[in-house]
């Protein structure tokens, strides 16, 4: 074995050409659409009959293949027909007709001879010469060629037969059935003749999938629509559409154009693969509508222009028809579903969500039941919610891409999880926006307007602060009985509300401290908060003034000597040499700080959102808030005397 070779499974061949060669109505379809795309006219095929012992044959006058187009074809996986032979074929030298617009794409059709016989033998004429060769595969081979005979030269005719070799595989699929599935799809076209055991496939073959009706064009004449139902949707629309007959001739191929989808279709993708309209309408020739090579239509002509938009109203018309009772199925459980939810809306509402589901059913026929019960109990929820459809309009405003961003938020998040998330974002992000503009102002009045916001900001100092017990704006005997858990103790007489001072605000927090039997043992840190109003420098005096309530706490015992102490005296400026920090030992530090620190490090702390979200609708009304806050109120004049 060459050791450059590919090797491949038995299974190999079923999973690439999958139902082709494992289905026979799908490959009987193949089969004849490769006899289409080779632009026969005249197909002949043998069904297979054990008991007659009739083994499987195909057989047609198209444009045939050389040995090494054969060769070329057969031995390529993943043939791409249409970057070879193009989207069209023209008729043989010897026949007359329109170029056929192709089925094939990947060369897959040729593996489903594989279906009726373990392998089959191809013959093929083409340019003078003919080949025939042997088809097989093996265990270890998807696909082996045997050639049994070359002439090259002298051969009448063109086209190819395919006849099953080998152990004929079981098909269970009747004569009567294939003539269906075959003319179902293939009798759009009267040029194309298909014949079954020597009996050609007619619309007789198809009784039980046809229909007839028939229109009046005013003024031109009378109409007759033939209806093809395949009853199951193909993968493509290649084999579907309307195909135009004109005095028995095809004008054109059978195919939903541009203009079909748009007044015909109106998005019904299922139907598109399933059915076939056959229209006759040969008054068109007597009006010159024709283009000369039966190709198309003549876009300006009159008559074409009429006929085809009554036609395809009443295609519209016998598609609607079909679905009717469908849609009136999908209704009646969409709404038995949600019934409950439907009964205790008001009336208006209740009224409001039953004509959503009437014109959902009746105007996207794309949506099946999943889809519109889907939308029915969203419907419902927005009636019942409170701000009803402002979601949609918010919905609306959005970018396509912020759809599958929030499709990405809501996979991963519920809207509680996420709510909750955002609301404390939200929070902490417009705690920074009004500590931001408030300390612009000169001479704030830092117990009323700063103090309660840091109470809400301890997570700026650090996350060890983010639920911890505190003590903010109270004397020293509340701040001792409250954070240092001494119900009876008492603080300084000469200062008892000294956290109200006229040039600052303090505010004590703390985490207890535990011995080696885990019991608690008084504080392990404080930190302590002096808020200086803007305007005021920070100095020795006010360092010293965090330093006099850390001797206090001691002297009363409320802070044992090892507990670690940080003092931060907040104000907007800071005097010169005054910058370092105080320490009283090993244990206390007192820094001085600015406003603009704190907050930036609190912007860090959030990731630096705040500058990248500053835009939010949120954060926008809020500074729109706060400028009334830092503008002057006018003050009228006196008028002189």
């Amino acid at each position: 074995m060459d050791q450059n070779s590919l090797l491949y499974d038995e299974r190999f061949l079923e999973t690439y050409a999958g139902s082709i060669i494992n289905d026979p109505p799908i490959a009987i379809v193949e089969l004849v659409a490769n006899t289409w795309d080779a632009y026969s006219t005249d197909v002949s095929i043998t069904w297979p009959d054990l008991g007659e012992s009739r083994v499987f044959e195909i057989e047609d006058n198209g444009h045939g293949m050389t040995r090494d187009e054969f060769q070329h074809i057969w031995r390529t996986f993943a043939y791409n027909r249409i970057a070879h032979g193009g989207q069209k074929v023209n008729p043989p030298s010897d026949t007359s007709g329109a170029p056929r617009q192709v089925f094939g794409k990947n060369g897959k059709g040729r593996f489903a001879s594989f279906c009726f016989a373990s392998e089959y033998l191809v013959t093929s004429r083409k340019n003078g010469q003919e080949f025939v060769c042997r088809v097989r595969r093996t265990d270890s081979d998807p696909l082996v060629l045997d050639e049994v005979s070359f002439t090259p030269e002298g051969v009448q005719g063109h086209g190819t037969k395919i006849v099953g070799q080998g152990s004929p595989r079981s098909v269970r699929l009747t004569e009567d059935k294939a003539r269906e599935i075959i003319g179902s799809r293939f009798l759009a076209n009267p040029a194309f003749k298909v014949s079954i055991n020597g009996r050609p496939i007619t619309f007789s073959d198809i009784t039980d999938l046809i229909s007839e009706s028939k229109v009046e064009v005013e003024g031109l004449g009378t109409v007759e629509i033939l209806h093809i139902d395949s009853k199951k949707s193909d993968k493509s629309t290649r084999q579907h559409g309307i195909a135009w007959w004109v005095q028995s001739r095809a004008v054109g191929s059978c195919k939903w154009s541009g203009s079909d989808y748009e007044r015909v279709l109106d998005g019904r993708t299922s139907e598109a693969k399933r059915f076939t309209f056959i229209v006759k309408a040969d008054f068109l020739n007597e009006k010159d509508a024709i283009l000369e090579d039966w190709s198309g239509f003549k876009d300006d002509n009159d008559a074409w222009q009429i006929t085809r938009a009554v036609v395809q109203d009443r295609i519209r018309q016998i598609i609607h028809a079909i679905g009717q009772a469908e849609r009136e199925r999908t209704k009646s459980v969409v709404i038995e579903k949600h019934g409950n939810s439907i009964n205790r809306l008001s009336p208006v509402s209740k009224e409001r969500v039953s004509s959503f589901v009437d014109e959902i059913v009746e105007k996207c026929p794309n949506f099946g039941e999943a889809e519109v019960s889907q939308l029915t109990g969203i419907l419902t929820k927005l009636e019942q919610s409170q701000t009803q459809y402002g979601l949609l309009e918010l919905l609306h405003n959005c970018e396509p891409t912020d759809y599958d961003k929030l499709h990405e938020i809501l996979s991963q998040w519920t809207i509680g999880m996420a709510k909750v998330v955002l609301d404390e974002i939200q929070t902490r992000l417009k705690l920074i926006n009004e500590l931001r503009m408030k300390t612009k102002k000169v001479g704030i009045d830092e117990v009323h307007e700063l103090q309660p916001l840091f109470e809400r900001g301890l997570w700026m100092f650090g996350p060890q602060f983010e639920s911890i017990e505190y003590t903010s704006n109270v004397g020293m005997t509340k701040v001792i009985q409250t954070l240092f858990k001494d119900r009876k103790g008492k603080g300084s007489r000469n200062r008892p509300d000294f956290v109200a001072l006229p040039d600052g605000s303090v505010a004590f927090y703390g985490r207890p401290a535990f011995d080696e039997d885990f019991e608690q043992d008084g504080i392990d840190h404080v930190v302590i908060v002096d808020l200086k109003t803007t305007g005021l420098a920070l100095g020795s005096a006010e360092k010293e003034q965090v330093w006099r309530y850390v001797k206090e706490l001691r002297a009363r015992g409320a802070l044992k000597p090892y507990a670690k102490v940080n003092g931060f005296v907040l104000g907007d400026r800071v005097e010169a040499g005054e910058t370092e920090p105080t320490t009283q030992g090993d244990n206390v530090k007192i820094v001085p700080m600015l406003y603009s620190t704190i907050l930036a490090r609190a912007e860090k702390r959030l990731l630096s959102l705040h500058e990248r979200v500053k835009d939010a609708p949120f954060l926008v009304e809020q500074r729109e808030e706060l400028k009334q806050f830092l503008e002057p109120i006018p003050v009228r004049q006196a008028e002189m005397v």
